[in-house]
């Protein structure tokens, strides 16, 4: 799968209009997932981009929120001040795709539940380091 390859990532984030939003959006889910967190920063973007030539609002949303995902853990993870921005976007979302393998769509709150599982652990570790 094209979507799989880190070349085509980079054609992707410097040509985004050769490529569906929906293509993006998985290539950057599969970019965040390898922790490629700026490549799926700038994927994600391409997708907004497509998604909102073609006015595709929910789909846009959704990429916005694993944009915003992706921003904080390339900014820390959990313990960045953007996880709290990630936290407000998942309640505002219905569904969203999985940010693990196969990124199936799933309920965006519980998606909101392991988010704020994995900011507690960080900041319990980041207690005992301390």
């Amino acid at each position: 799968m094209f979507h799989e390859s880190p070349r085509v990532w980079g054609l992707a984030c410097h040509h985004p209009w050769l490529f569906a939003g929906e293509y993006l959006h998985l290539a950057g889910l599969r970019a965040f997932a390898a922790r490629e967190y700026e490549t799926a920063i700038l994927l994600f973007e391409g997708a907004a981009l497509r998604y909102r030539d073609a006015l595709k609002t929910e789909p846009l949303a959704r990429v916005r929120v694993h944009q915003l995902m992706a921003r904080a853990c390339a900014a820390g993870g959990w313990i960045s001040p953007l996880s709290l921005e990630v936290d407000r976007a998942l309640t505002r979302l219905e569904q969203i795709e999985s940010p693990e393998p196969p990124f199936a769509l799933m309920p965006a709150h519980v998606l909101l539940a392991s988010w704020l599982e994995g900011a507690e652990a960080a900041a319990d570790e980041a207690q005992r380091a301390a």
